[in-house]
């Protein structure tokens, strides 16, 4: 199936949640993904501070980094009363690449993208992904819902499924991935200059079927196998169907690695004596007044800051001290092995830049590959064995691709914003602070 549009500047971009660079040329080495293959060569690129879905594609889809788009994490928290809340598109401050093509004139299709819940009038259509549970509530305009009805469009698998049922879990990722596709053909008959479709169902499989997709005779191997075939098949259809009428970008926003370890940092930093909580205390309104420190998942770290937080003791002039004593307390933190947990620790105004940094974790921990760091808000031990999943996020080990072009080495996903613009013949926004992916007479 091929489509035919009258006008020359056109991009579809398809993005594939946590999918990894090497996974992909493992693959490829191996004799699999030939449809990625041929689209060209790929290059690794990373993540963002922490490497979470919402976070990453919060920076694509503004051109900034987190201290200017204002999405830190899946879970945030208002330091005025200690309540946490989950962040949506009406947190981000920063205007999406929906709204600049907008106002460029261009007609865009968002399908499924995190951090479009609820859904913003654009001038095309937009269906959100990830947050949204009710179809109903987010899709623009209303009129396409009975079409998606029609094709069995699903959001996301059912999650609850993941610990009752696995096969059950896994025939949902791909009835899911199946309606994906066929709305997304079902689409891409109309009028659009900008098309970004994106599967999620990649991110869930990694994290429940990581193992078994990496022990041959595992039971789940072959069915793990055959989901990145369809992944493989439709980035071939979608190939065949755009042929040379549109641009064609694939990329994902964070890797993937083995799962060992749950590790609860807000355990351990109360084992050190840097958080209390309260008898019988929940959340972190639950924390004792004489707590200097906590964190929010996965890897931010706070100071209970005086200025700050609701209930803060730490003055502001032993802010730096404090953040140095959690730095070399964190670079103590072994597993029960004996290996080191965290491989690198961040400080916020290396990680970010930008009007909202007081908003941001003041320590970023990155974990080795194993290690998932939680941040419970109730007492309990620091490691937990990782009982269902078996697959984690990397900041590294992220890919883009973009067909029959040559991008720029080592790169992230905040220099892939530029690439839309560039593609589309339209000049970059000053405010994107990425460098654009784009070789020098990196032509066909």
């Amino acid at each position: 199936m091929k489509f035919k549009w009258k006008t020359k500047k056109r991009l579809f971009i398809l993005s594939l949640d946590g999918v990894p660079y090497s996974f992909l040329q493992k693959g490829i080495s191996a004799g699999r993904f030939v449809n990625i293959d041929r689209l060209g060569e790929m290059v690794e690129t990373k993540s963002v501070f922490p490497p979470v879905s919402s976070v990453a594609w919060a920076t694509f889809a503004t051109g900034v980094n987190p201290a200017n788009h204002g999405i830190f994490g899946f879970i945030d928290r208002d330091p005025a009363t200690m309540t946490q809340r989950i962040p949506t598109s009406r947190d981000l401050v920063s205007p999406t690449i929906w709204q600049m093509l907008n106002d460029a004139g261009r007609r865009t299709v968002a399908m499924n993208v995190p951090l479009t819940y609820p859904p913003r009038e654009v001038n095309g259509v937009m269906i959100s992904g990830f947050l949204c549970t009710k179809l109903e509530q987010g899709v623009q305009p209303p009129s396409l819902l009975p079409r998606l009805r029609r094709l069995d469009y699903r959001i996301d698998p059912d999650p609850t499924l993941a610990a009752e049922d696995r096969a059950g879990y896994l025939d949902e990722i791909v009835t899911t991935l199946r309606a994906r596709r066929r709305a997304l053909f079902s689409l891409l008959e109309g009028r659009w200059d900008v098309f970004m479709c994106h599967v999620m169902m990649t991110d869930r499989i990694n994290h429940f079927f990581w193992a078994d997709g990496h022990e041959e005779g595992s039971a789940f191997y072959e069915a793990f196998w055959q989901f990145y075939d369809e992944i493989d098949a439709l980035v071939g259809a979608v190939d065949a169907a755009l042929a040379s009428n549109a641009e064609f970008l694939v990329l994902s926003d964070h890797g993937f690695c083995r799962l060992g370890h749950e590790v609860d940092l807000n355990a351990y930093l109360a084992e050190g004596g840097f958080l209390r909580f309260k008898d019988n205390g929940e959340g972190l309104s639950g924390m004792d007044p004489s707590s200097r420190a906590y964190g929010l998942l996965p890897g931010r770290i706070y100071v209970n800051l005086a200025c700050r937080e609701k209930s803060g003791v730490v003055p502001e002039t032993e802010y730096d001290r404090l953040r140095e004593e959690l730095s070399a307390f964190f670079d103590k933190l072994n597993d029960p092995q004996g290996h080191p947990v965290v491989s690198k620790t961040v400080y916020r105004e290396q990680a970010y830049a930008g009007k909202l940094i007081k908003q941001a974790p003041d320590l970023v921990l990155l974990p080795h590959d194993g290690y998932d760091l939680k941040a419970r808000s109730s007492p309990g031990p620091v490691f937990a064995p990782a009982e269902r999943r078996s697959g984690m996020h990397t900041y590294d080990d992220a890919f883009a691709l973009l067909r029959g072009r040559r991008l720029r080495v080592g790169g992230s996903i905040l220099d892939v914003t530029p690439v839309l613009f560039e593609l589309l013949g339209l000049p970059v926004p000053s405010h994107l602070e990425g460098g654009s992916l784009l070789s020098e007479g990196g032509g066909r």
